[in-house]
C-alpha cells in the first residue's frame, strides 16, 4: 500500500521503468513469500513456476505503461466514475457538477449499471480516507472547489489501478488454470497471447475505466470456480459462491449473466441420470440465486433511481436492445470492431474450442453456446459496433473460456511439429511471391537501392489488391457476396451500412465505399465534389428499403465536361439493369435530371441496389455531384 500510495502522488505520466523499477523489489519479496510455505528452496520454486513469474512481471510492466500512457476516465468510464463520487460524497447519483468539473460534454442521458464502481470502491474510499486526514491535519489544504475532492489525479489512479488489479487476478487464476491442464509452457503462450493480443490489453492499460478488465476479472474467477466445483454433488457452498462471483460479474456488466449457462451446461451434460442431473441443476439455479440475490438488488436499486429521471427506452424496436433482431454475424466479423476479424487469435481459439471438444465436450460446448448467445446479444443493442470500441470489447470475458482451446491448438502443434514448421515455411514462400510481383511490376528499382520501408509497405499494398479476401471475417464476407451479388471484398465497409427508405448522397469522400467501377478519381469544383465517369460506364450501390407500392423519384445533378470543341454526352440511367431513360448534363454548369418510378417494387430490391451511368465511350467525361433516391 506504501507502494500505490507513492505511485498515485507522482505526477502525471511517469515513465513506465519508474513504475516497473520501484515494484521490481517488491515483485521480489511477493515471489519470495510464494515459496515459504513449502519446503522448496526458493531457486527451485522459481524455476518450477518460471511461467507464472513471467506473466506477473509482464502485468507490472503493463501497469507502469498504464500510469505513462493510460488515457485517464473516458466515455462510459466518466459516468462510472462519477457516480462514484457523487455518492460517496454527495450521497446521490446526480453527476452534472462532475461532468462540469471533468469537461465532459453533456451526455443525452447518464443510464448505466454500477459497473466497476464496487471494485473501485476499496482503493478510493482509501485514497478519500487518507486526503481526509491529511486535510484535516494540515498537511495539505483542500481543493479551491469543493467538487474536486474524490476528482483529482490520485482518485483517477486508484479507480484505473483496481480494475487492472482485477483484470490480472482473472488472468493469473486463467494461466494457472490452464498450467493445470497444458503444463507450463503452452499455458505461459496462451496468457501471453490472451492478455497481449486482444482487446484486454487495450482495457487494462490504455483504458481502464471502461467495464471491460473489471468483468474479465470477475468471469474469471467465476469460470475457473465453476469448472472446478460443478457436479451433481457439489457443495451448497460452492453453488452459493458461484452466485456471488456471478453476481459480481452482473454488476460489473450485466451481459455477464450469460455465463450462468457455463455451470447449466456442465450439468446437463454430466454423465448422471436424467432426474439426478435435473435435480441438481434446481439446486444450483436456487443456490446460485441466493447467492446473487444482494447484487441483483443493488442493481435494481441502481436502475430504478436512474430511470425514474432519465428518459430512455431499453427494450423494444425503436429502444436500444431489440431482442428479436441482431446484428451477430457483424458484431463478430464485422471491420468496424467484429471481435473475430480484428481479434484473429480469438478465431484461432474459437475454431480450437470446437477441436477442444474432443478432450472436454461439455466445456467446449458451453464456450461455444456461451459466445453465440453472447453476440446474439450484443448484435441487439442499436449500438452493435460499440462505438469507439477497441476491437469487440463486448467480447472480452468471453476470452476467459476461449483460452483452453488456444491452447489445445498450441499443444497440438507443440506434438506436430513438422504442421508448425510448414505454416513457416508458407508465410516465408509468400513473402517471396510478394517480392515477385513487386519486381516484376516495376514497384522495385532494379539498377539502385531501395528503403526496407518501402519494400515492406509495398508488400502489404501487393497483398491487399483488390479483390482481397481478408480470412479472418470468412464466412460473413463469403455470405454478404453471395447474398447481394457484390464483391467479397466490399463486406468491409458496405456491410454496417444500414438499409435506408431514401437516400441523399454526395459524392464526396464519404460516398466512395458505395461506388464499384468506372469511376474517375475525386474532384471539385465552385459547385462541389464530385466524381468523373471517364469511360462508357461506372456503377455504384445504395443500400435501400423502400416500400413495394411507393413512387420513387430519382434525381442526378450532374455536368459534362467542356472541353476545347465542345460536345455533349447522353448518359443512360440504370436501376438494377433496368435502363430507366436518358438525360444529357450541360457543359457550363451543373444540370438536374429527374426519373420516376411509378412502383418500386418494379425495379428496386431490398437491400443494395445497383446504379449504373453508362454512355458512349468516345463521349466527353461526365460530373456526378449528387444523387437522391426518395
Amino acid at each position: 500500500m506504501v507502494w500505490l500510495a507513492w505511485l498515485f502522488t507522482l505526477p502525471p505520466r511517469p515513465a513506465a521503468w519508474i513504475v516497473v523499477a520501484s515494484g521490481s523489489p517488491l515483485f521480489i519479496l511477493g515471489s519470495w513469500l510464494a515459496h515459504r510455505p513449502g519446503t522448496e528452496r526458493w531457486r527451485a520454486f522459481t524455476r518450477r513456476t518460471l511461467d507464472t513469474h513471467v506473466v506477473a512481471f509482464v502485468l507490472l510492466i503493463g501497469l507502469g505503461v498504464q500510469f505513462e500512457d493510460a488515457h485517464g476516465v473516458t466515455t462510459d468510464g466518466v459516468i462510472y466514475f462519477a457516480q462514484l463520487r457523487s455518492a460517496l460524497f454527495d450521497h446521490d447519483l446526480h453527476v452534472a457538477a462532475e461532468f462540469a468539473y471533468l469537461g465532459q460534454p453533456a451526455r443525452p442521458y447518464h443510464v448505466v449499471p454500477i459497473g466497476p464502481t464496487l471494485i473501485w470502491l476499496p482503493l478510493y474510499g482509501a485514497v478519500a480516507a487518507v486526503d481526509g486526514v491529511g486535510r484535516a491535519l494540515g498537511a495539505w489544504p483542500a481543493p479551491r472547489e469543493a467538487i474536486a475532492a474524490g476528482l483529482t489525479l490520485p482518485y483517477v489512479r486508484a479507480a484505473l489501478v483496481s480494475s487492472f488489479a482485477i483484470g490480472a487476478m482473472g488472468l493469473i487464476a486463467i494461466h494457472r488454470r490452464l498450467r493445470e491442464e497444458f503444463g507450463a509452457g503452452i499455458a505461459l503462450i496462451t496468457s501471453l497471447l490472451v492478455f497481449a493480443a486482444t482487446p484486454l490489453v487495450w482495457y487494462m492499460v490504455y483504458e481502464p475505466s471502461m467495464t471491460h478488465a473489471a468483468s474479465f476479472g470477475c468471469v474469471a474467477l467465476f469460470v475457473v470456480a465453476a469448472e472446478r466445483w460443478t457436479s451433481v454433488t457439489m457443495r451448497t457452498r460452492h453453488a452459493i459462491l458461484l452466485g456471488v462471483l456471478l453476481g459480481f460479474a452482473f454488476l460489473t456488466r450485466p451481459q455477464e449473466a450469460l455465463f450462468a449457462l457455463l455451470p447449466a451446461v456442465l450439468l446437463f451434460l454430466a454423465p448422471a441420470a436424467a432426474e439426478v442431473r435435473m435435480r441438481a441443476l434446481i439446486r444450483l439455479a436456487v443456490l446460485g440465486l441466493a447467492g446473487a440475490a444482494a447484487f441483483l438488488a443493488l442493481q435494481a436499486i441502481h436502475s430504478t433511481i436512474l430511470f425514474s429521471r432519465e428518459e430512455f427506452q431499453l427494450v423494444g424496436r425503436t429502444g436500444y436492445f431489440d431482442l428479436w433482431r441482431s446484428r451477430w454475424a457483424d458484431t463478430l466479423w464485422s471491420s468496424w470492431h467484429g471481435f473475430l476479424s480484428w481479434t484473429p487469435v480469438a478465431y484461432i481459439a474459437l475454431i480450437g474450442t470446437a477441436w477442444y471438444a474432443q478432450r472436454r465436450r461439455s466445456s467446449a460446448i458451453a464456450a461455444l453456446l456461451i459466445v453465440f448467445v453472447m453476440a446474439w446479444v450484443n448484435g441487439s443493442t442499436a449500438d452493435w459496433a460499440a462505438g469507439w470500441s477497441f476491437g469487440g470489447r463486448r467480447f472480452t470475458s468471453v476470452l476467459t473460456l476461449l483460452a483452453p482451446g488456444l491452447a489445445f491448438v498450441i499443444y497440438q502443434l507443440a506434438r506436430r511439429p513438422l504442421v508448425a514448421v510448414s505454416v513457416v515455411s508458407l508465410l516465408i514462400i509468400g513473402w517471396n511471391q510478394l517480392l515477385v510481383a513487386q519486381y516484376a511490376t516495376g514497384m522495385l528499382t532494379k539498377d539502385a537501392p531501395v528503403r526496407f520501408r518501402d519494400l515492406v509497405r509495398q508488400q502489404a499494398s501487393v497483398l491487399t489488391e483488390s479483390p482481397f479476401v481478408y480470412p479472418f471475417a470468412f464466412p460473413a464476407n463469403a455470405w454478404f457476396a453471395f447474398r447481394t451479388g457484390l464483391p467479397i471484398d466490399r463486406y468491409d465497409l458496405l456491410a454496417p451500412e444500414a438499409w435506408r427508405p431514401s437516400i441523399d448522397l454526395p459524392l464526396d469522400a464519404a460516398a466512395g465505399k458505395f461506388l464499384i467501377d468506372g469511376w474517375g478519381p475525386r474532384g471539385s469544383d465552385q459547385e462541389g465534389e464530385l466524381r468523373w465517369v471517364e469511360g462508357a460506364r461506372a456503377e455504384l450501390v445504395l443500400p435501400l428499403t423502400i416500400l413495394p407500392d411507393h413512387t420513387v423519384t430519382i434525381q442526378l445533378r450532374a455536368r459534362t465536361r467542356l472541353l476545347d470543341h465542345p460536345a455533349t454526352a447522353t448518359v443512360t440511367l440504370l436501376v438494377n439493369g433496368r435502363a430507366l431513360g436518358t438525360f444529357t448534363p450541360d457543359t457550363h454548369q451543373p444540370s438536374l435530371a429527374t426519373f420516376t418510378v411509378p412502383r418500386a417494387s418494379d425495379v428496386f430490391l431490398q437491400g443494395f441496389n445497383s446504379v449504373t451511368l453508362e454512355k458512349p465511350a468516345d463521349a466527353p467525361p461526365v460530373a456526378l455531384y449528387r444523387i437522391a433516391i426518395h
